[in-house]
């Protein structure tokens, strides 16, 4: 370096590499485009047109630049922000939003409704309502215990089983339990008079292979059919939506049934003889075939045929259904179109029916509910069906085309008669002579007129009225289906929500049998499309109501008002307090919102899913498949809630988590239902629940019997002692020496008057106990003994002291100190601190250290490998390729990396797999024996909670069969050798019954607990 001017000159060759550097960097300037802030086309824009940030839409940019803009991965680009209100709020737009919002998870109709007011899961397929946001509980428990409980049960799924009545008894026979046949067969349920609850299994694998409770709904024979169609019968059966691919699986293997798509298929072989009907009856015109597409000879045409009465009636009802479905296809394609053009559009055509042209008015009203049932499977054309040619058995899925509301209370029945009121379905004279001289304004008449519009019709309605009527002044009959036809429910829906108010009986006579015609609209496909398509939109309602000289004053009855048929159906008790009775509401699509809301305003409470696990707890009511442990849908839920808690627990910080290891939980998320048999009995390879009521009477009374007389026995031990102390104080007293024998003579007296122990009821208590003992025995090894024992019995344990039971609670076998230690307890608030598990050895402590420091180590070596990479990329990398671009240095550094993970894939393993090492690591090993703890597991507790209607802690759970019988050996045992008991563990032991001791999976304490079967009638 020269210095000149006392300044330091560069050397010749270090300028030169210099001005060559920058030579090049002034080239790839000279070859990019020129412009002013930078290169993207986003970025040439005029100064007017400038922003912060690029729209994701191409079109806001000058032409000029959008095919560069695109080519740039402009085009790719996707908006961040919602539209706004005012776009998403346009009628077309909300309609669409509200398909497309449900096309992975199906809403309810009532949908709508219970998102504003409940917390919302997604589940089986449907976003169903979970609870209220408000504090619910309590509010709901008292309503099903004291008023009326509402729920919407949509989401259960109906299966339709058609065909000949002995195939199908006989197929039905292979999946129910061999004691629920003979229901099954019962006449009043043939008659569509009953209903019935079964226990549905995998074909021939009774008492294995649960699949689920379901109900079953016989169709009642028509009065008007012939005598072909005698031998048949249709089926409704109701399942849960986690039960249902298994119920159709079984389905198609008993009937042999192949998935048809065309519906002429099905009739391929005539099932029943029409030719006694005449051709113009029998067939529908060519064009109204093609407006439809409802190919010939189709089973639409036939059903029709069979099920109404008479000619006229069949092609009135298929002429105006012809015509609704083309009002429906016509206001589908014109949703957004103006209602003038509508009207003038079908002036032009020619429309001249009074009743088309109020549909037409409003057909952009009458849209919404069209295009919001285009999601399901309406009309019925459009359920997916499957059939067996050579018998004649027809399966059809009318999943999400019926809607079903679930009351449950006292005050059930003064609900739905506050919101549903039978309608007339009679004319007057002058409107039958008009409809029978005109034959066009017959066909075009309301769908209910031709219906009853004959006398045996009209009777048939008045006795189902009257019997409904009947129903306030008797008691409840279990299980009845009562077919009803009412009132539109928003014509008769109060103007506030009203109190519940109670019902006076009309007639003082009362219900004895179930005598009423089950004959229904409701059960018949056709007429359930007519029933939802010819829905008046709530524009015409409130029109009505708005025209009213007394506002609030209900509208009267007349001809144009809309009719709907609905099944009634009640449910009997399910707990000795007189809890869980109800209705139920069967309705058809489309009629949803109407009859909810009537439902509400009329003083019912909404409840959601979790309120129906609260009554499970508090009410005993049926369990759902899901909750089952024999079940697939039963496995399958346990498993998801089990991976639930576990991400639960391993997201709190270590400092925060149950040492389950240190507790001796082995099982805390999941119970091990097959392990738990395999142990109590050894070589079981699968599980079924006891389900025989008979069986479970017979055990649950044993059981009441031995206790019964164990404390009896116990009593006159504890009054004979006193005697014996009493009688012995007094001999050894010198002034009563001379009256010795007037005291015995007393005494005498007086244990005959109270009833005292002598030689002959002593004999008596032993030969009962005996021949109770003899029961138990016979009941153990000879009816127990050929349900091979591998099975379990659902309980239900109350808390003798204060406390809650949580969920995967482990119910044990107690042992004799555990009783001695019980015995000592005076106070009933007072809790033994003794029975506690003994703190079980960490034995993953230095496990989980040593994981956590070489997570660590590794993970610091891998950190400097790939600083040590970078650093080398940097530095051999010159400064000229570094100008020409910077994505060299990008390739190569990523090049780099992927060297340092193959030389290290050994070390980058362990890393990846330290989460699952530590996870494993905090939890018991699984493959180690079940009964780790110092009391024998018995069981497990699936839901637990506090019970308000006990005011203690209660959990519903199973046990193993085995368990019980050593119980109950155990607790014999442990009777004859004590045998003396106080007063007040005399009346502990008549309360309490069968004691077990009960212990959360987040603590050592163990509970005492009332252990008692729960028996739930079919």
């Amino acid at each position: 370096m020269k210095r000149q001017w006392g300044y330091a000159l560069p050397d010749t060759p270090t300028f030169r590499g210099y001005r060559a550097t920058l030579k090049i960097s002034y080239k790839v300037l000279l070859n990019s485009d020129s412009c002013e802030h930078g290169g993207r086309a986003f970025q040439n824009l005029p100064r007017h047109m400038q922003r912060r940030a690029v729209s994701s839409n191409p079109k806001r940019l000058p032409r000029y630049l959008q095919e560069r803009h695109k080519k740039e991965g402009g085009a790719n680009v996707k908006p961040t922000h919602r539209p706004r209100r005012k776009y998403r709020r346009r009628p077309c737009n909300l309609l669409a939003e509200y398909n497309r919002r449900q096309k992975e998870f199906i809403w309810l109709e009532t949908h709508i409704w219970h998102a504003k007011r409940f917390h919302m899961k997604r589940q089986w397929g449907y976003a169903l309502p979970d609870t209220p946001t408000f504090k619910g509980y309590r509010a709901t428990l008292r309503a099903a215990t004291k008023s009326c409980l509402i729920q919407d049960v949509s989401y259960l799924c109906c299966i339709e089983l058609e065909g000949p009545k002995k195939p199908v008894i006989a197929g039905m026979s292979r999946m129910i339990e061999p004691t629920s046949l003979a229901a099954l067969t019962d006449s009043q349920f043939q008659f569509g008079q009953k209903w019935i609850s079964v226990t549905l299994f995998q074909p021939g694998r009774q008492p294995y292979g649960a699949v689920g409770d379901a109900d079953i709904l016989w169709h009642p024979p028509s009065s008007f059919t012939s005598e072909t169609k005698s031998e048949a019968t249709k089926v409704w059966i109701w399942v849960h939506p986690s039960a249902h691919n298994q119920v159709l699986e079984g389905l198609v293997e008993v009937f042999q049934l192949v998935k048809i798509q065309n519906r002429s298929k099905i009739m391929s072989g005539k099932m029943f003889d029409t030719s006694r009907l005449g051709e113009e009856d029998a067939e529908v015109s060519s064009n109204d075939r093609d407006k439809c597409n409802v190919p010939e000879n189709s089973e639409e045409e036939v059903r029709l045929q069979q099920d109404l009465h008479g000619t006229e009636v069949i092609r009135g009802c298929i002429e105006t259904k012809h015509l609704q479905n083309e009002e429906i296809q016509k206001s589908t394609d014109h949703a957004c179109d103006d209602l003038g053009q509508e009207k003038n559009k079908m002036e032009k055509d020619g429309v001249d029916n009074v009743h088309q042209l109020k549909i037409n008015k409003h057909e952009n009203v009458r849209n919404v509910n069209a295009v919001k049932l285009e999601m399901k499977n309406i009309p019925f054309e459009r359920t997916p069906k499957y059939a067996n040619t050579s018998n004649f058995i027809t399966v059809t899925l009318l999943k999400d085309t019926l809607n079903r509301f679930k009351l449950t209370g006292p005050k059930s029945y003064a609900v739905l008669m506050a919101a549903l009121n039978p309608a007339k379905v009679t004319t007057t004279a002058e409107e039958s002579l008009s409809s029978s001289c005109d034959e066009s304004q017959y066909l075009n008449q309301p769908w209910w007129k031709q219906y009853y519009h004959s006398t045996e019709s009209v009777l048939c309605h008045q006795q189902q009225v009257d019997t409904w009527k009947k129903i306030a002044s008797s008691p409840l009959l279990p299980r009845v289906i009562l077919p009803l036809t009412v009132r539109d429910p928003r014509v008769t829906l109060p103007r506030k929500k009203v109190p519940i108010l109670a019902v006076k009986p009309d007639t003082g006579e009362k219900l004895e049998h179930s005598d009423w015609p089950g004959d229904s609209p409701l059960y018949d496909s056709d007429l359930r499309d007519v029933i939802t398509q010819s829905k008046e939109p709530d524009a015409v309602i409130n029109k009505r109501r708005s025209q009213l000289l007394v506002p609030g004053s209900k509208l009267p009855e007349n001809q144009d008002e809309a009719r709907v048929p609905v099944l009634l159906l009640s449910r009997p008790l399910t707990s000795s307090a007189g809890h869980g009775s109800g209705w139920d509401v069967i309705v058809a699509a489309g009629w949803g919102m109407s009859v909810w809301m009537s439902l509400v305003f009329c003083g019912g409470a909404a409840g959601g899913q979790q309120e129906s696990e609260n009554l499970h707890l508090e009410t005993y009511t049926p369990l759902p498949p899901h909750l089952m442990p024999d079940t697939l849908a039963g496995s399958y839920y346990s498993r998801w809630l089990a991976e639930k808690r576990h991400t639960q627990f391993f997201k709190r910080p270590p400092a925060k988590r149950h040492n389950y290891i240190k507790l001796g939980v082995q099982y805390p998320f999941c119970p091990p239902w097959r392990k738990l048999l395999q142990d109590w009995e050894p070589g079981a390879q699968d599980i079924f629940v006891l389900r025989d009521v008979k069986l479970l009477n017979s055990l649950a009374q044993l059981i009441e019997n031995f206790v019964t007389k164990s404390v009896q026995k116990s009593a006159q031990k504890r009054k004979a002692n006193e005697q014996d102390k009493v009688s012995g104080k007094k001999l050894r007293t010198d002034r009563l020496r001379k009256n010795i024998h007037d005291f015995e003579a007393y005494s005498e007296k007086d244990s005959e008057s109270k009833g005292l122990p002598g030689e002959d009821s002593s004999f008596e208590s032993h030969a009962d106990s005996l021949q109770t003992d003899e029961l138990y025995q016979k009941l153990t090894f000879e009816e127990l003994l050929k349900l091979n024992h591998g099975c379990l019995v659902m309980v239900k344990l109350t808390l003798l002291h204060k406390g809650t039971v949580e969920p995967c609670a482990m119910i044990c076998l107690p042992e004799e100190e555990d009783f001695k230690a019980k015995e000592m307890i005076t106070k009933p608030n007072d809790i033994s601190d003794g029975l506690l598990e003994p703190t079980h050895a960490d034995t993953q402590s230095t496990q989980r250290v040593k994981l956590k420091e070489e997570h660590a180590k590794i993970k610091g070596r891998i950190r400097r490998l790939r600083r040590k990479a970078r650093l080398k990329v940097a530095t051999d990398t010159d400064i000229q390729s570094a100008a020409l671009s910077d994505q060299n240095i990008e390739k190569a550094t990523a090049h780099a990396l992927e060297k340092v993970k193959e030389e290290n894939e050994v070390i980058l393993t362990k890393y990846s797999s330290f989460k699952d090492e530590m996870e494993v690591a905090w939890l018991m090993k699984t493959d180690e024996p079940l009964q780790c703890c110092s009391r024998k597991i018995m069981g497990y507790i699936t839901l637990g909670n506090f019970c308000q209607a006990l005011g203690k802690g209660a959990g519903i759970g199973w046990v193993a069969l085995r368990s019980l019988h050593f119980l109950h050996m155990f607790r014999k045992k442990y009777d004859e050798h004590t045998g003396s008991t106080t007063e007040s563990q005399e009346f502990e032991e008549s309360k309490w019954k069968y004691s077990v001791l009960v212990r959360n999976p987040s603590n050592l304490q163990y509970r005492w607990a009332k252990l008692s079967l729960v028996v739930q009638a079919k």
